[in-house]
């Protein structure tokens, strides 16, 4: 297995060794996100590599497009089966040469699971995340504390054609059907990147006083911490009073410390970690010849600002 460890040097590599707990046969798995820089990706690694060291006969290898690694997701893929990698967890972009790697890998004989977003019309064995559409309803209904009898809403989004995120904004409008109606310029489509998902809620605000509630569907604006507070310091009398109630998708560390500090209502957090556990569980499986659910949902929380300053973990 020396060759994978070569080729993806420039990744971060999670190498746990000892003696076998549930094989006799030590097994290395890879993660592999679209982009190894977002903290949710990140945490589905440290995830894996939680399961690693309780199992003790794993090796989690992060191989990530972006950064120092030039190849592509694609090419990440083919190249860990010739170098003989023994499973797969993807979260895979939208690009046809992608579910042709993971139909390729799985032909060799190489399990392919995926997390977070899914491609069921290749030949992944089975998917992890969240129940995308059961998400998008509980951003919706968490603004009812501030706003009981309904307001005018927008949803920040990146591509809304993403199944996951299209589920999400579906189950939005479905928990704000009776009592609210969405603003004519929802959703604003970021272009993915942290600093214009601020600039798109900076729009929303900048509109009017009469957006009673922005949700957010991805984690994407709280992820540029410095210019979301730069955000919330010009309107912060607006959300000091829940003028306009804040919700944002995931619950990642630096999300719930903007939280505690004032600077948000709502996040409803994905469990990125048990994804990463997950994936460590079903390759396992796969690789001993069991069988495995097709689609594993690992739930998610919500927080309130006064949820994190009694549990500030």
């Amino acid at each position: 297995m020396a060759g994978i460890t070569k080729s993806v040097a420039a990744a971060f590599l999670l190498l746990l060794a000892g003696s076998a707990a549930v094989s006799a046969q030590a097994y290395q798995f890879a993660i592999v996100p679209p982009t190894g820089e977002s903290p949710f990706f990140q945490a589905i690694r440290d995830g894996c590599g939680e399961r690693a060291r309780e199992l003790k006969s794993i090796t989690c290898v992060y191989a990530a497009p972006g950064g120092a690694e030039a190849r592509s997701q694609a090419q990440l893929i083919r190249d860990l089966v010739k170098e003989g990698i023994d499973g797969i967890a993807v979260s895979p972009e939208t690009m046809p040469d992608v579910t042709a790697a993971i139909d390729e890998a799985v032909a060799a004989g190489i399990p392919v699971v995926t997390f977070d977003g899914d491609q069921p019309r290749s030949r992944r064995q089975a998917f992890i995340g969240t129940n995308a559409k059961d998400f998008g309803r509980t951003l919706g209904a968490s603004a009812r504390r501030w706003k009981p009898k309904g307001g005018r809403f927008l949803i920040v989004t990146a591509d809304p054609t993403l199944p996951n995120l299209a589920e999400r904004i579906a189950g939005v409008r479905d928990a704000l059907s009776t009592g609210w109606t969405e603003a004519k310029t929802s959703p604003l489509v970021t272009d993915g990147t942290f600093t214009d998902a601020v600039r798109m809620v900076d729009r929303a605000l900048a509109g009017g006083n009469d957006i009673d509630l922005i949700i957010s569907v991805g984690a994407w604006p709280m992820l540029a911490a410095d210019e979301w507070r730069a955000l919330v310091a010009k309107y912060k009398q607006r959300i000091d009073q829940a003028q306009t109630v804040l919700v944002v998708a995931d619950a990642l560390p630096a999300q719930k410390a903007l939280v505690r500090e004032g600077l948000g209502h709502v996040l409803v957090g994905q469990r990125p970690g048990d994804m990463g556990v997950k994936a460590v569980d079903l390759l396992v499986d796969l690789k001993q010849g069991r069988k495995v659910p097709e689609v594993v949902y690992v739930g998610f929380d919500t927080f309130t600002r006064l949820d994190l300053i009694k549990a500030p973990n």
